[in-house]
This record gives C-alpha cells, sequence and structure tokens, in this order.
C-alpha cells in the first residue's frame, strides 16, 4: 500500500504539535504543588477549630503539611489546577499513541 505523502506529512506535523503541547503540560505539571487538601474539625474546650493540611506522597511514604488558612484557597485552586493538566496530559498522550500507529512508528 501507498502512502499519502501530504497525509502523513498532516499526521507528522500533528503528532510534533502534541509532542511540544505533552512538553508543556509536562512542565507547567511540575510547577504546581502535589497531593491533595485536607480539612480537619478539632474541638477543644467547647470551641471548635477547623485546619487544612496537604497530604502528598514522599517516596512510599505519606507525608502531611500544615496549610495556614490565609493559603488554603489558592493551593486548592492550584491543585485543581494540576488535575486538569494532569488530564489534558492524559488525552494528548492518547492522541500521540494514536498518531503514532496511524503512521506506524
Amino acid at each position: 500500500m501507498k502512502k499519502d505523502k501530504v497525509l502523513s506529512g498532516m499526521l507528522q506535523d500533528e503528532m510534533e504539535r502534541c509532542e511540544r503541547l505533552a512538553n508543556s503540560l509536562k512542565e507547567a505539571i511540575s510547577e504546581l504543588p502535589k497531593g491533595s487538601l485536607h480539612k480537619r474539625r478539632m474541638r477543644y474546650k467547647k470551641k471548635e477549630f477547623v485546619y487544612h493540611y496537604l497530604k502528598l506522597r514522599d517516596g512510599s511514604k505519606s507525608v502531611y503539611r500544615h496549610v495556614p488558612e490565609g493559603e488554603a484557597e489558592q493551593l486548592e485552586k492550584q491543585i485543581n489546577e494540576r488535575r486538569k493538566k494532569e488530564g489534558n496530559l492524559k488525552e494528548i498522550k492518547n492522541r500521540i499513541k494514536y498518531l503514532k500507529k496511524l503512521l506506524r512508528l
């Protein structure tokens, strides 16, 4: 079967574009915080206190870090942005995999 040069060129260009996009997403993800934000309620002398903490993995260990109340909202936005970008990266990787099959690389 003979390859169509125009079509394979377009597919190659699309794959290169996707690879560039994947690399830029990886860089953006590496700059955002890992983990998940949790809230804990504690009672002490008939008063209830709420504090936030960040849970993440450090190798095989779970690490918990206290987050000041003023930083919790901004940190939550960054974590949500990271999750969104990780989802986009997964889609791009699947697209690259599909394009490689089409191009038989």
